[in-house]
């Protein structure tokens, strides 16, 4: 309800709540993208045709730029779309965004290709950045990165131009009916000659981004095209010098967008949303050894300096599968590979079906500092299943 927002944030998300004009029926209640019922209907072909529209969702730097480039070489009728999705004047940061969408518009420009800024930010706020926060606020280490895919890159936005293109005609003349959208994430789809689609890893192993696409439901990918994911960030870069496009050499963005300058401590950014509590710092054996300002600047995830030990196991809840259904015999334990961080190394794991319906995971060898709130993401190989939420781990040597 209103009250209980009210009471729980400051006046700085209520500000943004009345902004946006939200009500009770959006106060974080796990209603989410996976949710929605896909009325789009599939095409059979598993590629576009020549001429057919192609949206590339353009973020400013060299990925989006190569992918732009590669679909335009291609033949498709392409158009580039730049995400608005955080509104500066929220923000006592600085923010690269205006910059990017300049970017953006000089590489269409070089490609000859038409393009539009598009304003997320309230789809943002209620979906995404409002969840992060409650999340912060309980103690959890959520991902921003997953949530956004699912929610705003493959959900408003692939809704959107997939909407449109269904019931409107295009403006270029061209027949609208089978529209793509390209993105530039290090990933691959896996195509079946029957219309079902594998999200698999991409081929650079230190740029793959899969982990971050693992809640993104396969319904959305059978229209989702990933142009540089079979090739090396060094090659991206190479065909971005050799055609000279403006991005080549633009440094990567690194880290969240909303949070500002490189360094600022996203602990300082949470404080601005979060009323933090100041406490003790105690000890294992009692010691009072100092004080803190908030528990949501030291979760695991936060690198907060303080020992997390090594888990083997952990509980998992809100898993969604690629597939939209549970792995086969999964009721009696199935071994998979399991993440529980995008830059980690996946490790052998069983996942076994609670009578609950959470998930235990099993891992073969202990891991790190597992963070609750984060994604623990599951494959076959290199085949992405889907993911969970970490709720809980299972302390070592114990049964439940």
């Amino acid at each position: 309800s209103r009250s209980i927002i009210t009471s729980t944030y400051p006046r700085r998300i209520v500000i943004a709540i009345k902004k946006y004009g939200l009500n009770s029926s959006h106060h974080y209640q796990n209603q989410y993208i996976w949710n929605r019922s896909y009325h789009h209907a599939i095409a059979d072909n598993s590629s576009p045709k020549k001429g057919e529209k192609v949206i590339v969702a353009m973020s400013g730097g060299v990925d989006s730029s190569v992918t732009a480039y590669l679909i335009k070489r291609q033949g498709y009728n392409v158009e580039g779309r730049y995400m608005r999705n955080w509104d500066t004047t929220d923000e006592v940061g600085v923010c690269t965004g205006e910059q990017d969408w300049i970017d953006v518009q000089k590489v269409c420009d070089q490609l000859n290709i038409s393009c539009r800024m598009v304003d997320f930010t309230k789809e943002y706020w209620i979906k995404v950045f409002t969840r992060i926060i409650e999340d912060y606020a309980n103690g959890l280490t959520p991902n921003p990165d997953v949530l956004c895919n699912r929610d705003i890159k493959f959900g408003v936005f692939y809704e959107k131009y997939l909407s449109e293109s269904l019931s409107s005609p295009s403006e270029s003349g061209c027949d609208d009916g089978n529209v793509w959208i390209a993105t530039g994430h290090y990933a691959q789809i896996e195509r079946a000659p029957n219309g079902r689609v594998k999200l698999m890893r991409g081929a650079d192993p230190n740029k793959d981004q899969s982990y971050y696409l693992s809640t993104v439901p396969e319904q959305r990918l059978r229209k989702v095209l990933f142009p540089i994911g079979h090739l090396q960030k060094q090659q991206v870069k190479s065909i971005a010098r050799d055609v000279n496009l403006l991005t080549a050499n633009k440094a990567e963005s690194m880290g969240i967008c909303f949070v500002g300058n490189k360094g600022r401590k996203f602990g300082d950014f949470l404080e601005q949303y979060i009323f933090g509590k100041p406490g003790d710092i105690v000890t294992v054996d009692g010691e009072v050894i100092g004080k803190h300002g908030g528990l949501f600047k030291y979760t695991i995830g936060q690198c907060s300096r303080t020992h997390h030990g090594p888990d083997r196991e952990l509980v998992a809840r809100d898993w969604n599968w690629s597939w939209e259904v549970l792995p086969e015999n999964i009721e009696n334990g199935i071994d998979l590979l399991g993440q529980v961080r995008s830059r980690q190394k996946a490790q052998k794991c069983r996942l076994t079906l609670k009578p609950d319906g959470k998930l235990k995971v099993e891992f073969e060898a202990p891991i790190r500092a597992i963070c609750p709130g984060q994604n623990i993401v599951v494959w076959d190989g290199n085949w992405c299943l889907g993911a969970g939420i970490i709720e809980s781990t299972i302390p070592m040597n114990t049964d439940i």
